[in-house]
């Protein structure tokens, strides 16, 4: 344990002699996640030119506070979430995956449309009547043995009491008839009934 703090102030002396300039951003009230040997966390760290130049407690990173990290959006208070430096997101829309994953029907390594259409079954015996199901990328017609994509019918069959939404890339998109929207109207009916699409 001694040991273990001795380690840590050594490691904060470091990182304050190391600041010849005050920080121009500073974040704390947090979790920041080092990913070091000893995955140590920190309330606190100190930026300057894009670099991290001391990492400690919330007390020991505001001393640092000097006229270039006083501005109204140099201080940043992260009430309390979690920062892990050096993630770049490499464009695969972290943002958006983190707050739907798990609530989308992920069809990432199946190998047949009747694979695919198991797991939209599955997540709908999970979901309320009228919840929707989302497939939002992460397959192509290739991947399936048929060499295809699923057709209207075969939606509306795996989840008959839920919206379905699947995307292919940015370029298209299909809804199962619980999905469509608005309602269709009387005469959209009966051209339904003359000429149905099937996806």
């Amino acid at each position: 344990m001694r040991r273990a703090c001795v380690r840590v102030a050594a490691g904060w002396i470091a990182c304050a002699s190391a600041l010849a300039q005050a920080p121009d951003t500073i974040l704390f009230n947090g979790r920041i996640v080092t990913l070091d040997a000893r995955s140590s966390v920190h309330q606190a760290l100190a930026i300057r030119d894009g670099r991290i130049v001391a990492l400690g407690t919330n007390a020991q990173i505001r001393k640092l506070v000097g006229r270039e990290s006083r501005g109204q959006d140099s201080i940043v208070d992260l009430k309390g979430r979690t920062v892990i430096p050096g993630l770049i997101d490499s464009h695969m829309h972290a943002i958006r995956a983190a707050l739907s994953f798990s609530t989308e029907v992920n069809w990432i390594g199946t190998k047949s449309i009747a694979e695919a259409l198991s797991r939209l079954r599955d997540a709908a015996k999970t979901r309320k009547p009228g919840e929707w199901l989302i497939v939002a990328g992460g397959w192509t017609p290739e991947q399936f043995a048929e060499k295809r994509a699923p057709i209207q019918d075969e939606l509306a069959d795996a989840a008959p009491v839920h919206p379905v939404y699947i995307q292919l890339f940015y370029r298209w998109a299909m809804l199962n008839p619980k999905g469509s929207f608005p309602p269709p109207s009387r005469t959209g009916r009966a051209r339904r009934r003359r000429a149905r699409s099937t996806g």
